[in-house]
């Protein structure tokens, strides 16, 4: 969706790699983890981490032409939201396999 749609601004601007890298924070964080609960929780929450510090970025450098400062607030909130929530089942899944 970033380089197709253009979140920040038009189709194809390399500002929306930033939202690349979120995403290979992830995926290298889960081979590295090899799937494993305890490990998937880490590297969703540095995922988490990692797209809300594009947020910051974004909003401290004036990145955006394309969605108001509130549009691009609520979208990164709500992945924010989803990469925390997915680590905090993850490390309850670890808890309950250790036992």
């Amino acid at each position: 969706m970033a380089l197709g749609v253009g979140i920040l601004g038009d189709p194809g601007d390399l500002a929306d790699l930033m939202y690349v890298g979120v995403l290979a924070v992830g995926a290298i964080g889960a081979v590295v983890a090899r799937f494993r609960p305890d490990g998937m929780a880490r590297a969703l929450f540095a995922t988490a981490v990692g797209q809300a510090l594009v947020a910051v970025i974004v909003l401290s450098t004036e990145m955006q032409q394309g969605p108001s400062a509130g549009t691009m607030l609520i979208l990164n909130g709500l992945f924010v939201a989803l990469f925390a929530g997915s680590a905090w089942l993850f490390r309850h899944a670890a808890r309950a396999q250790s036992k």
